[in-house]
């Protein structure tokens, strides 16, 4: 009896292991068995890597400054030079050939890439961040907040997300500045919606109960128990939208470039913009290229979200 004891003693002493830790490395393990999802993730980190790079030390690409130094316009391509064909017999930057004003495509494309990469993550984490807040109180409080909060994101649904951008761009005026407003504007529904319903199942659990009858604020349940237990589902719709949102903030900018008259960073769907005129010709590179360069990514942070959903949710793990 005395060893039972001592045994049971030493058991209780010995540390607690880490099941949050655990879990994480058990789902980072059966992420990695998903080889589609591994090829998405290291193509999105070689992306990000390259908009990092520029960030860190811009003269890697020597098109720092490009955007002034060879007036940057789309909407005045009329007296500038031919595109050159893609060729590899020379510098690697004319691999992928020239747009208008013999801006070679490739290093111009890699340096766009800064500004679309860093935009499209605010927006997606600043419209994460007010649709998480403002699902997730509507759902644990429910009421008026709740039913204001529901018709609200019913009317942003019912308008197509890509004109309703547009609608706000035009009456704020064309910047970048207000391009992310507009996208920021449209987008927190979607977090919105789905914190709201899983804030719903979540605040009825036993330990949100527990916590609120220990006397527990509202705002410390809130952020202590509600939200966390929101972002699994979160951080898949985070991956998914990372490729619609580049798409749709290139896609503002090509239009903006076919009649915008005034100079703007560089920026890829812009930069397509200005390589349109020439399918007409036949010289395809200067559109083909950067779209491709665009859906690539598109689809290799679509091919990442998707491992992401089915090692995060219990309904889809074998």
């Amino acid at each position: 009896m005395i060893e039972e004891t001592a045994l049971r003693s030493n058991r209780t002493m010995e540390p607690k292991k880490h099941s949050r830790l655990e879990n994480s490395a058990a789902t980072f393990r059966l992420f990695l068995k998903n080889r589609l999802a591994m090829v998405g993730m290291i193509i999105t980190l070689v992306y990000f890597a390259i908009a990092i790079a520029d960030t860190v030390y811009p003269q890697w690409l020597g098109v720092s400054n490009l955007s002034t130094a060879l007036n940057f316009v789309p909407g005045h391509i009329a007296n500038t030079a031919q595109p050159s064909p893609p060729r590899f017999n020379g510098s690697w930057w004319y691999w992928f050939g020239t747009t208008y004003s013999t801006i070679p495509i490739l290093p111009v494309m890699l340096a766009a890439l800064r500004i679309d990469l860093a935009y499209t993550v605010l927006i997606v984490f600043l419209g994460m961040g007010i649709g998480v807040i403002l699902g997730s109180a509507a759902g644990y409080f429910g009421g008026i907040l709740d039913e204001i909060m529901m018709r609200v994101t019913d009317i942003f649904f019912s308008l197509p997300f890509f004109v309703f951008a547009l609608a706000i761009v035009y009456v704020l005026g064309f910047s970048f500045d207000n391009v992310v407003l507009a996208l920021i504007i449209i987008w927190w529904p979607t977090y919105a919606r789905l914190s709201r319903g899983l804030a719903l199942e979540t605040k009825s659990f036993k330990y949100v109960e527990a916590s609120r009858a220990s006397g527990a604020s509202n705002f410390k349940i809130l952020f202590g128990h509600i939200i966390p237990n929101v972002l699994s589902p979160v951080y898949v719709q985070i991956s998914l939208d990372l490729g619609s949102i580049i798409q749709l903030f290139a896609s503002i900018f090509f239009l903006i470039g076919s009649f915008a008259q005034s100079t703007y960073p560089i920026e890829i769907g812009y930069m397509i913009s200005g390589g349109e005129s020439y399918l007409s010709e036949g010289l395809w590179w200067p559109v083909i290229i950067p779209s491709l360069f665009l859906l690539v990514f598109t689809v290799a942070v679509n091919l990442m979200g998707d491992g992401l959903r089915d090692v995060l949710d219990p309904k889809l793990r074998r």
